[in-house]
């Protein structure tokens, strides 16, 4: 078992709550978005060292990083938050329950080797370096764990439900991103087992100018851009609308209704690996910067867009 717990330098580490945005004044957060650069950062002894132990096996397991989304950053949870009967319900403590019990059930079964991106919802680790350590320990499902929230506090129509932020197929690598789209709505089907709406995914598209290699449009959310880069399947996993009182009372207010949405998960990525096999794209981090728009470097730094931008359609 392997952690990314305290890793970053301390130089990186000022650095880090320098450039990232908490939200938690407000019980509204969007998913995880371009905070980091736009190119994908080269897996290295000089890079991997900084985020895991770069660790390569030739093993015939499967390998699953799973990525808790959100933590601390400057003293404050950086996800959405939302008070309902005097308790109040953090993001960043939720996907670390969620990613814990997918990664205990996942470890029942002697075929499978299991990564978390941190062991701590006190822990924020760049979004890049994420996706550079999935790449490094040559994962064939890197998943990133999120719950949703809307505007309105709770009351919004059609806000409910479970999503997935994927890659866009039709572009730079077309069967990588094919691949992780089966498997999040494989994921997002168990999920749907549980009782939870089922949104489908979320494509959204580089707004900014940020290109692939090859010149294509990049995606906007930054797991799935760098996952595409990196030659390794990603996508983001929402679990339902926190600040929706039936998303929040029926499953994501009790430790049984975590190890249900956990073992969901798990279940989801069995599923996919099983019939799809493990991983055979090759690693394609670039060392070049892509094409981007020359007002912004970073999507997701400025003021979020509207909820029906962010989260897809339906959430309006």
């Amino acid at each position: 078992m392997t952690y990314l717990k305290n890793l970053l330098p301390a130089a990186a580490k000022a650095l880090l709550l320098a450039v990232l945005i908490s939200t938690t004044s407000s019980s509204v957060s969007w998913a995880e978005e371009e905070t980091g650069p736009a190119f994908a950062p080269p897996v290295t002894k000089t890079i991997t060292p900084e985020i895991g132990p770069g660790m390569r096996s030739n093993s015939s397991n499967f390998i699953v990083v799973l990525d808790p989304g959100h933590g601390k950053t400057g003293g404050h949870y950086s996800g959405c938050n939302f008070v309902y009967n005097g308790v109040t319900y953090y993001e960043d403590e939720i996907t670390m329950k969620i990613a814990s019990y997918t990664k205990q059930y996942l470890e029942q079964f002697s075929n499978y080797t299991v990564y978390l991106t941190k062991d701590s919802a006190e822990v924020t680790v760049p979004l890049d370096q994420r996706a550079a350590f999935a790449a490094s320990v040559q994962a064939d499902l890197f998943v990133s764990q999120h719950v949703d929230s809307a505007l309105g506090n709770g009351t919004v129509k059609n806000a409910f439900g479970v999503s997935s932020m994927a890659p866009r197929t039709g572009r730079y690598n077309n069967e990588l991103a094919l691949q992780s789209q089966e498997a999040a709505n494989t994921i997002l089907k168990q999920l749907n087992n549980l009782g939870l709406n089922n949104r489908g995914l979320i494509l959204r598209d580089s707004e900014n100018g940020t290109l692939f290699p090859d010149g294509s449009q990049a995606d906007y959310y930054a797991i799935p851009r760098y996952s595409q880069m990196y030659g390794i399947r990603g996508f983001i996993i929402e679990h339902g609308f926190l600040n929706h009182t039936s998303d929040l009372t029926l499953f994501l207010s009790t430790e049984e209704q975590y190890k249900a949405l956990g073992e969901a998960d798990a279940k989801g990525i069995m599923e996919y690996l099983q019939k799809a096999g493990k991983s055979t794209f090759v690693q394609t981090a670039q060392t070049t910067q892509t094409t981007q728009n020359t007002n912004s470097q970073n999507e997701g730094t400025g003021a979020p867009p509207s909820v029906s931008e962010s989260k897809g359609p339906g959430a309006n």
